[in-house]
């Protein structure tokens, strides 16, 4: 990006009469700490917290005023506490930067950003439905252009008033926080942290962010008798000892609060002068305050004032004396005199607005006004707005102010028309969370019970497309509540998707789509018939019921077909190829996938990332991956463009790919990846998940021994996930509590079970049990139940845990029963590990069919040849599992321990040595996040919980010891 030019400070900051900034020593080497941070390409975000009148923005707007005079460029923006526009603050930075930043926009997406940027600025016309993109992207092509201006020169936000951003701004506030961490950029945030103004959606959204090491919070306490006796010997020109003696009083008073020092310190210092100390009582309120000042004025100056204070912190000129019903010169007067009082702040420069010193100030003049002529004052506003300003700034969200709090006047109507409005172009700038909120206040407002439920159904989908499933279902609630058939049935559509979304089971939906569905007529042409017999499917499918959800989806899918709308049979295609991953009738749910794909490929919707999940977890299952890669590439793209639940998938995706390439490292690094985003996309479910998914690198790369001191053996598989436990006994040859826990699943394992998405694990890891134990009555009831799967990899959940071709399974079950094929079966599982590309499942199956050969014939050359290449890709790739089962001894096992690179061998002897993150990446000459990275993966595969039991496994394994002189590989 090419250089820029830093806008002008506020005139407020730069101009003479600024009261003496005094005190604030730490929290400005706090500032400047992080602006030499930042200089150097760490970025660096600071937030400054206290209550109303503490000095926030004026620590901000100092700092910022000294760093622009050493060469930073310094952008602002502001938050309001009416209704916004979209991404306010972030807007006016965006202003500034967004011309530069086109004039270099070559490549697409470049080019891509700059058209999302101009739509989130207004600068076009384009409607909403031009084109079919996520809010994530908008959000990285925020992150895109400061980054880039950030390469020109460094650069400082100053962000104030965080405490009334919009939902839609935290968000976009936390993804620039994080996409910010390596480039030139200080953020600087102001916000209150008290009631009423304390933001509660925004305390949520910096609470993860504080744990980034590049964030800071700065919370500003009151004045000190001492600062304050600083202030009042500048500000007065009095002696230190007259001065101390005020700030006593002025302490008392004000209770350190700078806004009310800088109000009240000439009336105390006049007072000690007079000698008639102490008879200044504290005020009641801040309107008790200002209402000395307020009484200068006469009614009509007052009127105007008041006037004023409901228009907004800043008032244009040009408005007041349009909307005032004084005349012009007595408005301009009383603006006038009421700069005079203090009351409020002139314009500094031509184009500037006559502005209130303090939201303090605003609110004590608000505070004094009849509620009467406060509600009449909105109306006028409103009307005189829309009548004669047609091109006022953020005039339709003014508009839905000004109406709504004028509604018990009559204006209700007027409301909703332009909280509608507001809502359609918040949805329009891809501000989906102020959108929804839009909406859902219009629906409070609107008498017309067709009317709100409308409403509704649009905050629903615009709560779903900002993936909060949770609220976007509650909202769905209400109109099933009170809506008409149809729109009811159009909730309970919505209430499924959100519901299937988070991968809630379906109960719900399928009684709420039933009951729907029983007050409508059932018109096979009718399209929302259709689609929610889709919905329907699925929902059945969900409560476990598969074989009626098939039938119903059977159905569905035949009824889209014959109306011919493309938007109803790609919604049911999307409802059925979604049931379920059983074997059963795969190819037509493949089918359906792939026909999904190119309904909606063309149009770039957010269903391509359904089509392009479920194609690739069938694609694994068939071993296919040239459908694996395609069904990647399409997922990257429709992460790239939405994000969120997106970003999950891809990571679960990722996570697979590595695991069955034998990449533990980057599997555990997509892992954990995906367990930060499973906890905000699965907020309202319950999900083991991750946890599986961890357990499952673990113990490919040898590290569940940790987990020994945690298993007694005596677990109740009641309380907790009995399939997962069987496992753990079965890696730990814990024989007595294995054999237990294999007879109890067994037995519980009814007709129904199969119908579970977690049954592939079920089925595998109960296998492995048998096999241990050599339990043959065990390893042939499960032999037919293996046999559905036949051909195919096993995988429990989508992308959770990846177990490799049954035939491997069943050999080895025929193997240890002496029936069947077993080679046959080896065979089968090796050549489907190969299709796939899937050197962990190549491994696997080449160890086994090794074990089969060894069963007869322990010197079986065969079997030594089949272990021999198991070897070679195990042993590179630190499989330490398929490694222990080729019999490979001690000393290799504690060489390759854990899957551990070179690199990690020697962070772990450091570690084992007390180290910590800065004097490992000191000794090895590497960056502390670098060290920091080396040391989760360290735990991931050694399965230590910290780094007490880490140094542990590294004595046990030899690892310790020596550090850099004996403890890695890194000398040969």
């Amino acid at each position: 990006m090419r250089e820029w030019s830093a806008p002008a400070l506020p005139a407020g900051w730069t101009t003479s009469g600024q009261p003496p900034f005094v005190a604030r020593h730490e929290e400005v080497a706090a500032l400047d700490a992080a602006w030499t941070d930042a200089l150097a390409g760490a970025g660096r975000a600071v937030f400054v917290s206290g209550e109303a009148g503490s000095g926030k923005s004026r620590l901000v707007s100092e700092v910022c005023t000294r760093l622009s005079a050493d060469g930073a460029a310094v952008l602002t923006g502001s938050c309001i506490q009416e209704f916004g526009a979209p991404f306010e603050p972030f807007d006016e930075p965006l202003r500034v930067l967004l011309p530069a930043y086109r004039e270099d926009a070559a490549e697409a997406s470049a080019v891509e950003t700059v058209e999302l940027l101009e739509r989130v600025l207004e600068r076009t016309g384009q409607d909403a439905a031009d084109r079919s993109i996520g809010q994530e992207r908008v959000f990285a092509a925020v992150v895109e252009v400061l980054r880039a201006a950030a390469t020109s020169r460094p650069l400082v936000l100053a962000l104030d008033d965080l405490h009334w951003a919009g939902p839609a701004a935290v968000q976009l506030l936390g993804r620039v926080v994080e996409g910010t961490t390596d480039a030139r950029v200080l953020l600087l945030g102001t916000l209150r942290n008290s009631p009423p103004d304390r933001s509660d959606t925004l305390a949520d959204s910096l609470a993860p962010l504080t744990r980034l090491t590049g964030v800071h919070r700065v919370e500003l306490v009151p004045f000190t008798v001492e600062e304050i006796a600083d202030y009042v010997e500048i500000r007065a020109g009095i002696s230190r000892a007259g001065a101390r003696e005020s700030a006593e009083v002025l302490r008392e008073l004000t209770g350190g609060n700078p806004f009310l020092l800088r109000a009240m310190w000439r009336p105390v210092v006049e007072a000690e002068r007079q000698g008639s100390r102490r008879v200044i009582e504290l005020p009641d309120s801040a309107g008790d305050l200002v209402r000395s000042r307020i009484a200068l004025l006469d009614p009509a100056q007052r009127t105007v004032l008041q006037l004023a204070a409901v228009l907004g912190q800043e008032v244009d000129a040009g408005e007041m004396i349009g909307i005032s019903e004084t005349s012009v010169d007595v408005t301009l007067e009383a603006l006038d005199a009421a700069a005079r009082a203090g009351l409020i702040e002139a314009p500094r420069e031509a184009g500037d607005r006559y502005r209130f010193p303090h939201a303090i100030a605003r609110q004590a003049v608000t505070e004094l006004i009849p509620n009467a002529l406060v509600l009449r004052t909105h109306a006028r506003i409103a009307q005189v707005l829309e009548a004669d300003f047609p091109t006022a700034p953020r005039l339709i969200q003014r508009l839905a102010y000004h109406y709504t709090a004028a509604r018990a006047l009559g204006f209700g109507d007027h409301a909703v028309t332009y909280l509608t409005r507001a809502a359609e172009l918040a949805e329009g700038r891809f501000a989906y969370e102020d959108s929804g909120r839009l909406f859902e206040h219009a629906a409070e407002i609107s008498p017309d019970t067709d009317e709100r439920a409308e409403l509704l159904l649009r905050a629903a989908d615009n709560w779903d497309l900002a993936a909060d499933t949770a609220r976007s279902r509650a909202i769905c609630e209400q109109v099933l509540a009170a809506g008409t058939p149809r729109l009811r049935l159009r909730a309970a559509i919505r209430f499924e998707d959100a519901s299937w979304r988070p991968g809630l089971p379906g109960h719900r939906a399928l009684d709420l789509l039933s009951s729907a569905l029983a007050g409508i007529p059932h018109d096979d042409g009718d399209p929302l018939y259709i689609e929610a017999l889709g919905s329907l499917a699925r929902a059945t499918a969900f409560t476990g019921a598969v074989d009626e959800g098939e039938r119903i989806g059977d159905r569905a899918v035949a009824l889209a077909r014959g109306h011919g709308d493309a938007q109803v049979l790609a919604a049911n295609l999307r409802a059925t190829a979604t049931l379920t991953l059983r074997p059963r009738e795969l190819t037509k749910r493949l089918a359906r996938t792939t026909e999904l794909t190119r309904l909606v490929r063309p149009v770039g919707t957010e269903w391509l990332g359904a089509a392009a999940l479920w194609r690739a977890g069938l694609s694994y299952l068939i071993g296919d991956r040239a459908g694996m890669d395609e069904s990647e590439r399409d997922l990257v793209e429709v992460n790239r463009r939405w994000g969120r639940h997106w970003e999950y998938w891809d990571a679960c995706l990722r996570y697979a790919r590595a695991f069955v390439a034998g990449r533990l490292d980057e599997a555990a690094t997509a892992c954990r990846r995906a367990q930060r985003q499973e906890t905000a996309f699965r907020g309202d479910a319950t999900s083991t998940a991750s946890a599986v998914q961890s357990y499952m690198v673990r113990r490919e790369s040898g590290g569940l021994e940790r987990l020994r001191g945690l298993i007694t053996g005596e677990e109740s598989p009641a309380d907790r996930w009995a399939p997962g436990l069987l496992a753990i006994y079965t890696e730990l040859e814990l024989d007595s509590p294995a054999q237990r826990l294999l007879d109890w699943m067994l037995e519980h394992s009814g007709p129904d079970a199969a119908d579970s998405s977690d049954w592939p694990a079920r089925l595998a890891f109960m296998a492995e049990a048998a096999l241990r134990l050599g339990d043959r009555a065990a390893a042939e009831r499960l032999h037919p139940w293996l046999e559905e799967y036949a051909g195919l990899n096993l995988m429990s959940g989508m992308f959770v845990a990846l177990f490799g071709g049954a035939d491997r399974y069943l050999g080895e079950i025929e193997s240890l029963c002496g029936t069947g094929s077993p080679i046959e079966r080896f065979d089968a599982a090796l050549d489907l590990a190969e299709r796939a590309e899937a050197p962990l499942h190549v491994a696997q199956a080449l160890a086994a069919q090794a074990a089969h050969l060894r069963r007869s014939d322990p010197a079986s050359t065969a079997a030594q040849a089949l272990a021999s290449r198991a070897l070679a890709i195990a042993e590179p790739a630190g499989l330490v599992r398929v490694m222990r089962s080729l019999g490979v001894g001690a000393a290799a096992s504690a060489r390759l321990a854990g899957g551990l690179t070179d690199r990690e061998r020697e962070v772990i002897g450091l570690i084992a040595e007390g180290r910590s993150n800065r004097d490992i990446a000191a000794a090895l000459v590497i960056s502390e996040h670098t060290a920091a990275n080396h040391v989760r993966n360290i735990l991931t595969k050694t399965g230590a919980v910290n780094r007490t039991q880490a140094a542990m496994f590294a004595r046990e394994h030899g690892l310790a010891g020596g550090g850099l002189a004996g403890g890695g590989l890194a000398g040969g």
